[in-house]
């Protein structure tokens, strides 16, 4: 977050919550606070995050209880029950806030909470009345940083001092130039090396109100650029410096994915207006849960390729074995030729009974070998079949993103559970645990019968066997990876259209999608059973039909029929 949205949203605050009453705190996640603050008439929710990739204050709708049992959240929680707060104070271009609370107001104030929202130096600290620090987001040893230590017990200090430039409004242009021209370097790394309070998105802003990105003026050396382009980016900078200082601030988007909060409606063509805190809300929510969706895939591919490395190095190793034992006649032939000579001598006999002893445990051995190989496929195989989920989670664009989510931490679940792998987990509140599972997907067919469609192992499971009656039709893809279609036709017989687009989906749903027809499996419900010591969705069948699925006509049907995704 820049330094200009955060003074933004502090504005707000201290025109909206000051003085009111701390009523609670909690850590959803490790580098996130959750605050509440209890005014006359209403609640307000601040989150607040010290992640070094997206630090940022802002103001949030009521979450979900999670994080309540965190240390941090507790001592904070405690320590500052029935306070309230008092001041919120920022100098200007500092990243530094600083929350003052007192018993009630009027009183001195007596415990601070400050946030330093610097990138990878964010932090957050709760401290007594003398800047004793009583708590600290995250401890930073001397090996960690040459300027100040950071841990419980020891006096804040303040962060290094920026000894860039303060942007003032009454500066002159010559003035102006002559500072970032020190360094020739581009006009965006001029501008953000010499003051403060400039970041890479002011500078794309200043670009587009000066309307000059067209020609990418930001990218040029400053060098190249000629003076009436950069009095034309000096106008822009001074009206920034204008509407910071007094605090003019309005939310609008620009350029479809960038936000500003100091741009007029007029100056960009806004026409959805939108409330300063709930675009800021909506648009770090939207981003950082595209973020998590990203880091999950990438995730969940990497398990996939250690697990899948593993299994084929201990496929191959089980097919040296089986190649070895292929030996066991040798040793026998050479151990008949012992006992069928004329002459046969004690040593003789032991040399030949370890060679029948050897031959034995080689051709014995074959059974095993072969059980293990059938295990390596088949983990090979399910493997395959989680890649076919994942790739067909991401091939739905118009899904909800928390739905994703909740599907990608599902099947990781899955995978670990299934090869007994053990990756390190955050710390995990008591009532996350009670979070709801995800729902398969489900839309109706031309003739209003339901169909569901599982989109991970679990899902599979269920819409096979427990949410099945018997009536039901099973799809899936012949010999293929991919997705269990269930119709439900045992509310009304179900039409030639009805299965062409039960088919259809199995087809879209599975690896073979690329594919202009797939072969789907047909099964009724009753011929479909469970594979005993299998994973969850392993199943068999009998009295399989063959028809055939177009996976373009599915994907069209599903973008002009989905409803429920829950």
């Amino acid at each position: 977050m820049d330094i200009t949205s955060i003074r933004s949203v502090l504005h707000y605050l201290t025109k909206n919550i000051l003085p009111t009453k701390f009523e609670t705190a909690q850590q959803p996640q490790p580098n996130t606070i959750q605050l509440c603050f209890r005014g006359v008439d209403s609640q307000t929710w601040l989150e607040v995050s010290w992640n070094g990739d997206s630090p940022r204050i802002l103001k949030i709708n009521k979450p979900e209880k999670i994080g309540r049992e965190s240390t941090l959240s507790k001592q904070i929680r405690y320590g500052l029950k029935y306070m309230a707060l008092i001041s919120i104070n920022q100098d200007d271009f500092e990243r530094v806030i600083k929350f003052g609370f007192a018993k009630k107001p009027g009183d001195d104030i007596s415990k601070y909470l400050i946030f330093e929202l610097m990138g990878k130096h964010s932090n957050i600290f709760y401290l007594d009345n003398k800047y004793k620090i009583i708590a600290v987001g995250k401890q930073i040893n001397s090996s960690q940083s040459s300027f100040r230590t950071i841990s419980t017990g020891s006096i804040y200090s303040d962060p290094p001092v920026n000894l860039k430039k303060r942007p003032r409004e009454d500066e002159s242009f010559q003035s102006w130039k002559d500072s970032i021209s020190t360094v020739p370097e581009s006009l965006k790394y001029c501008l953000i090396n010499t003051y403060q309070g400039v970041s890479p998105i002011l500078t794309k802003q200043l670009e587009v109100v000066s309307n000059t990105s067209y020609s990418e003026i930001m990218e040029k050396n400053i060098d190249f650029i000629s003076d009436a382009n950069l009095k034309e980016i000096f106008k822009s900078w001074k009206i920034w410096i204008n509407r910071f200082n007094n605090n003019n601030f309005n939310f609008s988007i620009f350029n479809k994915c960038f936000y500003c909060v100091w741009f007029l409606d007029k100056e960009i063509n806004c026409e959805n207006k939108i409330d300063l805190c709930t675009g800021l809300e909506n648009y770090y929510d939207y981003h950082l849960k595209q973020k998590k969706l990203e880091f999950l895939v990438k995730k969940i591919e990497g398990i996939i390729f250690k697990q899948t490395n593993n299994e084929k190095k201990n496929l191959n190793a089980q097919y040296d074995l089986l190649s070895k034992s292929e030996n066991y006649k040798v040793y026998k032939e050479k151990a008949d030729k012992i006992f069928t000579t004329n002459e046969i001598k004690k040593q003789d006999i032991i040399r030949g009974q370890k060679l029948y002893k050897k031959s034995k445990k080689l051709k014995r051995s074959r059974e095993l070998i072969k059980e293990r190989l059938n295990i390596y496929k088949t983990n090979l195989d399910r493997l395959d079949e989680f890649t076919t989920l994942l790739e067909n989670l991401n091939s739905l664009n118009h899904e909800d993103l928390i739905v994703k989510i909740k599907l990608l931490e599902e099947i990781i679940e899955e995978i670990c559970n299934e090869f007994n792998i053990h990756l390190k987990r955050q710390r995990e509140d008591k009532k996350s645990s009670s979070e709801i599972q995800s729902s398969p997907m489900q839309v109706d067919t031309p003739t209003g019968l339901k169909l569901q469609v599982g989109r991970n192992m679990r899902q599979n499971d269920l819409i096979s066997f427990k949410f099945s009656k018997k009536g039901d039709l099973w799809f899936h893809a012949q010999e293929s990876p991919g997705s269990h279609v269930v119709l439900k036709s045992s509310s009304q017989a179900a039409s030639e259209q009805d299965l062409q687009i039960a088919a259809d989906l199995a087809a879209l749903f599975s690896k073979a999608k690329r594919n202009i027809k797939v072969p789907i499996n047909l099964v009724k419900i009753k011929d479909l059973q469970k594979i005993k010591k299998g994973g969850p969705g392993c199943v068999s069948f009998k009295n399989v039909e063959i028809i055939w699925g177009n996976p373009t006509r599915g994907e069209d049907y599903i973008k002009k029929n989905l409803k429920t995704v829950i």
